[in-house]
Protein backbone atom coordinates (compact mmCIF):
# COMPACT_ATOMS: atom_id res chain seq x y z
CA UNK A 1 0.00 0.00 0.00
CA UNK A 2 1.36 3.12 -0.93
CA UNK A 3 2.58 5.89 1.96
CA UNK A 4 0.00 9.12 1.23
CA UNK A 5 -0.17 12.22 3.54
CA UNK A 6 -3.69 11.71 4.63
CA UNK A 7 -4.62 9.78 6.93
CA UNK A 8 -8.18 9.20 6.39
CA UNK A 9 -8.06 8.58 2.60
CA UNK A 10 -8.40 5.26 1.20
CA UNK A 11 -6.72 3.72 -1.62
CA UNK A 12 -9.35 3.85 -3.82
CA UNK A 13 -10.40 7.24 -3.66
CA UNK A 14 -9.08 10.00 -6.00
CA UNK A 15 -6.01 12.34 -5.38
CA UNK A 16 -7.12 15.27 -3.36
CA UNK A 17 -5.03 18.19 -4.10
CA UNK A 18 -2.74 19.55 -1.54
CA UNK A 19 -3.67 22.28 1.18
CA UNK A 20 -3.04 25.36 -1.21
CA UNK A 21 -4.66 23.74 -3.93
CA UNK A 22 -1.84 23.80 -6.35
CA UNK A 23 0.79 21.47 -5.05
CA UNK A 24 0.54 17.62 -6.81
CA UNK A 25 0.11 14.88 -4.05
CA UNK A 26 2.53 12.10 -3.96
CA UNK A 27 -0.15 9.77 -5.83
CA UNK A 28 -0.48 12.47 -8.59
CA UNK A 29 3.62 12.71 -9.08
CA UNK A 30 3.76 8.92 -9.24
CA UNK A 31 0.94 8.48 -11.83
CA UNK A 32 2.54 11.22 -14.06
CA UNK A 33 5.61 9.68 -13.99
CA UNK A 34 4.64 6.42 -14.84
CA UNK A 35 2.79 8.19 -18.08
CA UNK A 36 6.66 9.40 -18.88
CA UNK A 37 8.10 6.22 -18.48
CA UNK A 38 5.12 4.89 -20.33
CA UNK A 39 5.90 7.35 -23.26
CA UNK A 40 9.73 5.99 -24.21
CA UNK A 41 8.80 3.10 -25.60
CA UNK A 42 6.07 4.10 -27.87
CA UNK A 43 7.59 5.49 -31.12
CA UNK A 44 7.19 9.08 -32.04
CA UNK A 45 5.12 9.75 -35.41
CA UNK A 46 5.22 13.77 -35.43
CA UNK A 47 7.15 16.78 -34.17
CA UNK A 48 6.58 17.77 -30.12
CA UNK A 49 7.54 20.84 -30.19
CA UNK A 50 5.04 23.74 -30.57
CA UNK A 51 4.44 25.49 -33.88
CA UNK A 52 6.31 28.47 -33.69
CA UNK A 53 9.85 26.80 -32.64
CA UNK A 54 9.68 25.50 -36.15
CA UNK A 55 13.04 25.38 -37.66
CA UNK A 56 13.28 28.02 -40.61
CA UNK A 57 15.04 27.12 -44.55
CA UNK A 58 17.82 28.34 -44.43
CA UNK A 59 20.77 27.90 -46.56
CA UNK A 60 21.67 24.93 -48.10
CA UNK A 61 25.44 25.22 -47.11
CA UNK A 62 26.43 25.30 -43.18
CA UNK A 63 28.52 28.53 -42.50
CA UNK A 64 31.28 26.74 -40.33
CA UNK A 65 34.32 24.27 -41.47
CA UNK A 66 32.81 21.57 -43.90
CA UNK A 67 33.19 17.72 -43.01
CA UNK A 68 32.94 15.89 -46.16
CA UNK A 69 33.11 11.88 -45.98
CA UNK A 70 36.42 11.93 -46.26
CA UNK A 71 37.46 13.71 -43.66
CA UNK A 72 37.41 17.37 -42.25
CA UNK A 73 38.45 20.28 -44.60
CA UNK A 74 39.36 23.67 -42.71
CA UNK A 75 36.99 26.83 -43.18
CA UNK A 76 35.92 25.86 -47.04
CA UNK A 77 32.72 27.26 -48.14
CA UNK A 78 30.65 25.35 -50.69
CA UNK A 79 30.13 28.83 -52.89
CA UNK A 80 31.51 29.73 -56.07
CA UNK A 81 34.60 30.85 -55.22
CA UNK A 82 38.08 29.16 -56.18
CA UNK A 83 38.40 27.89 -52.55
CA UNK A 84 35.59 26.04 -52.30
CA UNK A 85 35.44 22.19 -51.80
CA UNK A 86 35.91 19.56 -54.68
CA UNK A 87 36.02 15.71 -54.62
CA UNK A 88 39.46 15.63 -55.23
CA UNK A 89 40.37 18.19 -52.80
CA UNK A 90 42.93 16.09 -49.75
CA UNK A 91 41.01 16.18 -46.61
CA UNK A 92 42.94 17.15 -43.54
CA UNK A 93 43.45 13.13 -42.38
CA UNK A 94 44.78 13.02 -46.16
CA UNK A 95 47.08 15.25 -45.23
CA UNK A 96 47.84 13.91 -41.82
CA UNK A 97 48.59 10.24 -43.17
CA UNK A 98 50.68 11.79 -45.50
CA UNK A 99 52.70 14.57 -43.85
CA UNK A 100 56.49 14.19 -44.28
CA UNK A 101 55.82 11.79 -47.56
CA UNK A 102 58.12 13.81 -49.34
CA UNK A 103 61.10 13.86 -47.29
CA UNK A 104 63.94 11.79 -48.32
CA UNK A 105 64.01 8.10 -46.22
CA UNK A 106 67.24 7.93 -43.60
CA UNK A 107 67.38 4.27 -43.24
CA UNK A 108 69.49 4.38 -40.25
CA UNK A 109 72.75 2.05 -40.41
CA UNK A 110 73.56 -0.95 -38.19
CA UNK A 111 75.06 0.22 -35.19
CA UNK A 112 78.35 -0.75 -34.75
CA UNK A 113 79.54 -0.82 -31.10
CA UNK A 114 83.16 0.45 -30.95
CA UNK A 115 85.65 -2.08 -29.77
CA UNK A 116 86.01 -2.82 -26.22
CA UNK A 117 89.08 -0.87 -24.04
CA UNK A 118 91.88 -3.52 -22.90
CA UNK A 119 92.00 -5.33 -19.98
CA UNK A 120 94.27 -3.41 -17.69
CA UNK A 121 97.27 -4.99 -16.28
CA UNK A 122 97.78 -6.77 -13.88
CA UNK A 123 100.69 -5.52 -11.61
CA UNK A 124 103.08 -8.19 -10.77
CA UNK A 125 103.24 -6.91 -6.88
CA UNK A 126 99.39 -8.05 -7.37
CA UNK A 127 100.23 -11.62 -8.08
CA UNK A 128 103.13 -11.95 -5.84
CA UNK A 129 100.24 -11.16 -3.01
CA UNK A 130 97.67 -14.13 -4.58
CA UNK A 131 99.87 -16.80 -5.00
CA UNK A 132 100.97 -15.65 -1.16
CA UNK A 133 97.87 -16.03 0.43
CA UNK A 134 97.32 -19.15 -1.81
CA UNK A 135 100.33 -20.97 -1.02
CA UNK A 136 99.91 -19.82 2.62
CA UNK A 137 96.40 -22.05 2.85
CA UNK A 138 97.74 -24.68 1.45
CA UNK A 139 100.76 -24.99 3.97
CA UNK A 140 98.06 -24.47 6.48
CA UNK A 141 96.57 -27.39 6.34
CA UNK A 142 99.66 -29.82 4.98
CA UNK A 143 102.21 -28.80 6.95
CA UNK A 144 104.64 -31.43 5.80
CA UNK A 145 105.44 -29.69 2.30
CA UNK A 146 108.19 -27.34 4.00
CA UNK A 147 111.26 -29.29 5.75
CA UNK A 148 110.49 -28.17 9.03
CA UNK A 149 109.01 -28.39 12.13
CA UNK A 150 105.08 -28.39 12.17
CA UNK A 151 104.87 -25.25 14.18
CA UNK A 152 106.94 -23.24 12.17
CA UNK A 153 105.52 -24.62 8.81
CA UNK A 154 101.96 -23.46 10.77
CA UNK A 155 103.81 -19.74 11.37
CA UNK A 156 104.86 -19.28 8.15
CA UNK A 157 101.63 -20.23 6.29
CA UNK A 158 100.13 -17.71 8.70
CA UNK A 159 102.71 -15.26 7.70
CA UNK A 160 102.35 -15.98 4.08
CA UNK A 161 98.46 -15.38 4.09
CA UNK A 162 98.81 -12.14 6.67
CA UNK A 163 101.30 -11.03 4.38
CA UNK A 164 99.44 -11.12 0.79
CA UNK A 165 96.35 -9.48 2.46
CA UNK A 166 98.38 -6.74 3.94
CA UNK A 167 100.20 -6.69 0.39
CA UNK A 168 96.99 -6.64 -1.42
CA UNK A 169 95.06 -3.94 0.93
CA UNK A 170 98.15 -1.63 1.20
CA UNK A 171 97.77 -1.66 -2.97
CA UNK A 172 94.38 -0.13 -2.47
CA UNK A 173 94.15 3.35 -4.09
CA UNK A 174 92.56 6.35 -1.76
CA UNK A 175 89.98 7.76 -2.98
CA UNK A 176 90.15 10.29 -5.39
CA UNK A 177 89.20 14.15 -4.41
CA UNK A 178 86.29 14.07 -6.25
CA UNK A 179 84.81 11.42 -4.21
CA UNK A 180 84.97 13.45 -0.91
CA UNK A 181 81.65 14.76 0.67
CA UNK A 182 81.15 18.14 0.62
CA UNK A 183 81.06 19.82 4.43
CA UNK A 184 77.46 19.82 5.19
CA UNK A 185 75.81 23.19 4.09
CA UNK A 186 72.29 22.03 5.52
CA UNK A 187 69.52 22.02 2.51
CA UNK A 188 70.96 24.23 -0.12
CA UNK A 189 68.63 25.21 -3.17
Amino acid sequence: MPATDDPDRTPAEPARPGPSGNEATPEQVDAEFARIVAGFDTPLTSRTWPAGEEPTAGPTAPAGPVMPAAGPILNRALSGDPRSVSPGDPSLLDSLDSFGGGLPDDTPEEFVPPPPPPLPRVPFAAIVAVLSIVFGFVLFFDTRLLPFNDRVSMLFALVCILGGATALIMRLRPGDEDNDLPPDDGAVV
